[in-house]
């Protein structure tokens, strides 16, 4: 009954944003963003300790700290706005929404038909990310997480899915990407969480002892997969840059558990780099060190 009530207000929602004209819902959402922000204490600093895990502590002023944790919540909010927006927008009007950037890693990757592994952080705006790379460069495989509202599930899937995306839920992905792979179709995945040690992988981060989800590397060394980082940078208003680094290439001696911590480490340095290049458009609030520094 909850779920049912949520889909409807969710599908009112999704409605009235659709009517608004582009300048106006862009403008919402920024308020939207800047509103949340100022009553997000807890989240704040979140925010904080991690910008001090990452360039130590009083190394950025209070200035820069308080513009990337602004721009945190206004990137939050471009995702979804960005997950409504994809369920209307035709790939006409997005087109010119991308500027693609080194796509001649992936391209030639391709056209050799190696085996292909993506793999991204929560940085820039994911849900644009997801739509250009289906619609303009290649279908793939991607890992989404299940929420507690099914419906909604549904709707945001079915948007993702019609410009190419084949969706698998978290719970059993290992054995669905497997056969995905294995059959050449491209998977995506988003590597850069907290993970338990129990089921990750420990790397260095920023110089700090993490764990990180060793699945990329684990299906890269078993089917001889390449390994691609990609990130999606926001430009200016609704324009975004897609850029593909330097495939990582599957490591494989007689030590698997080595070749996995080795590759799962050079994804964590990809990550990392990636950050760096604009560290206002990764996702903060996320307790990345958990599992190491609670």
């Amino acid at each position: 009954m909850i779920d049912a009530l949520l889909y409807y207000a969710f599908l009112g929602f999704v409605f009235i944003i659709r009517l608004m004209p582009q300048g106006f819902r862009n403008f919402f959402f920024k308020i939207f963003s800047s509103t949340v922000y100022l009553f997000a204490k807890k989240t704040k600093n979140i925010i904080h300790i991690n910008l001090e895990m990452a360039f130590g502590k009083n190394k950025l002023s209070t200035t820069q700290v308080e513009e990337i944790a602004r721009y945190c919540f206004y990137n939050m909010t471009l995702w979804v706005k960005s997950s409504i927006e994809n369920t209307f927008m035709t790939k006409d009007q997005m087109k010119n929404r991308f500027e693609f950037v080194d796509r001649e890693f992936i391209d030639d990757a391709l056209a050799q038909k190696k085996k292909i592994i993506l793999i991204s952080a929560h940085f820039g705006n994911l849900e644009v990310l997801g739509y250009g790379l289906n619609a303009f460069v290649t279908p793939m495989v991607q890992v989404a997480r299940e929420s507690n509202f099914s419906k909604i599930d549904t709707f945001i899937t079915k948007s993702r899915e019609k410009v190419g995306a084949t969706i698998v839920y978290k719970d059993g992905a290992v054995r669905k990407l497997a056969k995905a792979i294995k059959e050449g179709k491209v998977l995506s995945l988003i590597i850069d969480q907290n993970i338990n040690h129990v089921e990750g992988t420990a790397v260095q981060f920023f110089g700090h002892d993490a764990h990180q989800t060793s699945g990329a590397a684990f299906l890269a060394r078993k089917f001889d997969a390449v390994v691609i980082p990609v990130a999606i940078f926001n430009q200016e208003t609704d324009k975004y840059k897609v850029k593909f680094y330097k495939p990582l290439e599957a490591i494989k001696t007689n030590d698997s558990k080595e070749d996995i911590k080795q590759l799962t480490q050079l994804q964590a340095n990809a990550i990392e780099t990636i950050i760096k290049e604009d560290p206002k458009q990764w996702f903060w609030c996320h307790k990345r060190w958990k599992s190491t520094h609670a």
